[in-house]
C-alpha cells in the first residue's frame, strides 16, 4: 500500500493540473466610428469555456436529450421527464455516480487491497475533492487536520469536557478554513472561495474519525485508514471528474445500473488473494509450490 499510494496521489494532482478545460473560439465584429469604414475580416480570439461542475445544483449543466421508451430505456425516460420538471441535470448525475464511486471503493478494497474508513466515507470526500479540486481539496483537509490535531493538544491540557472541547475545536478550525478561503482567492488555480460548506463538513468528519482512531486503536492504524480514504477519494473524484462518465451517467442510466450490480455481485463473491498483499505471502506460495 505504501508502494502504490504516492503514485495515486501523483495521478489525482497530475489530472487536476492539466484540466479538462475546453476552448472554444469566440468571434469579435469589429465596431464602426466615424468615416472609417469596417473591414470584413473577423478577430478570433480564444477564450475559456466554463467547467461542468456537477456537485453545482445551478450553472453550467450536462447536456441531455430526451428520449422515448422503448421498454429496456426505464430510468432514460424518467430521467427526462426529472429533467422537464426542472430537476437539475448535474444533481441526477451526482447521485447516478454515488454507486459507481462506491463499487470503485469497493472493488479496491476487496480486490487491491486499499482500506479506508468503510466504503461511505471516501465516497462523501470523493465529493468534496470534486467541489474543490482534487488540490484544493488535499490542502483544505491537510489545514482541518493540523488545526484540528493542534487544538487536541491544547485543549487536552485545560481538562475540558468532551463535548466543549470539540467546540471549541471546532471554533478553531471554523477561522483557520475562513481564513484559507480567504487567502486561496488570491490564487486562481486552488481557489476554493467559493465552495459550500457540505465538502468543509465531510472533511471535519474524516479528521474526527482520525482523532477517534487514534484514540481507540493506534496511532498507526489511524494513519493506515486515513491515507488509505484520502487515496479511495481522489481516485473516486478523478474518475467522477471525467466528462465521458458523467454523459454516460446521464444518458446511459440504465446501462450504468447494470453495469454497477454486476461488479458488485462479482466483487462480493471473490476469494482470491488481495493483489497488494501478493508481496507478502510470495514467499509462502513459493514454498508450497516447490514442495509440490
Amino acid at each position: 500500500m505504501k508502494k502504490l499510494t504516492p503514485w495515486f496521489l501523483i495521478f489525482g494532482l497530475m489530472y487536476l493540473a492539466l484540466g479538462n478545460t475546453k476552448v472554444e473560439a469566440k468571434i469579435v465584429t469589429p465596431v464602426v466610428t466615424g468615416a472609417v469604414e469596417a473591414t470584413p475580416t473577423a478577430i478570433v480570439i480564444p477564450t475559456v469555456a466554463p467547467v461542468v461542475n456537477i456537485t453545482e445544483a445551478k450553472g453550467k449543466e450536462i447536456e441531455y436529450k430526451v428520449e422515448k421508451w422503448n421498454g429496456f430505456n426505464v430510468l432514460r425516460v424518467a430521467t427526462g421527464w426529472a429533467v422537464n420538471k426542472g430537476v437539475s441535470t448535474n444533481t441526477l448525475v451526482l447521485l447516478l455516480l454515488l454507486p459507481l464511486v462506491a463499487t470503485l471503493v469497493s472493488f479496491l478494497h476487496y480486490v487491491v487491497g486499499l482500506s479506508g474508513y468503510g466504503i461511505f466515507m471516501p465516497t462523501m470526500i470523493a465529493v468534496a475533492f470534486l467541489a474543490t479540486g482534487v488540490f484544493g481539496g488535499l490542502l483544505l483537509f491537510a489545514l482541518i487536520l493540523i488545526v484540528s490535531l493542534l487544538s487536541n493538544l491544547l485543549l487536552r491540557k485545560l481538562k475540558l469536557h468532551f463535548w466543549p472541547a470539540r467546540a471549541i475545536g471546532l471554533l478553531l478550525i471554523s477561522i483557520g478554513t475562513f481564513l484559507l478561503m480567504v487567502l486561496s482567492s488570491f490564487v486562481s488555480w486552488i481557489d476554493i472561495s467559493q465552495i459550500s460548506i457540505f465538502p468543509i463538513l465531510f472533511m471535519i468528519l474524516l479528521a474526527e474519525e482520525f482523532t477517534r482512531t487514534q484514540l481507540a486503536k493506534s496511532e498507526k492504524e489511524a494513519k493506515r485508514l486515513m491515507i488509505g480514504t484520502i487515496v479511495l477519494a481522489v481516485v473516486g473524484a478523478v474518475t467522477m471528474n471525467f466528462i465521458w462518465i458523467q454523459n454516460v451517467a446521464l444518458n446511459y442510466p440504465d446501462l450504468l445500473v447494470v453495469l454497477v450490480l454486476v461488479i458488485n455481485l462479482l466483487v462480493g463473491n471473490y476469494t482470491g488473494i488481495r493483489w497488494m498483499e501478493i508481496s507478502r505471502f510470495k514467499k509462502g506460495m513459493r514454498e508450497k509450490s516447490d514442495r509440490r
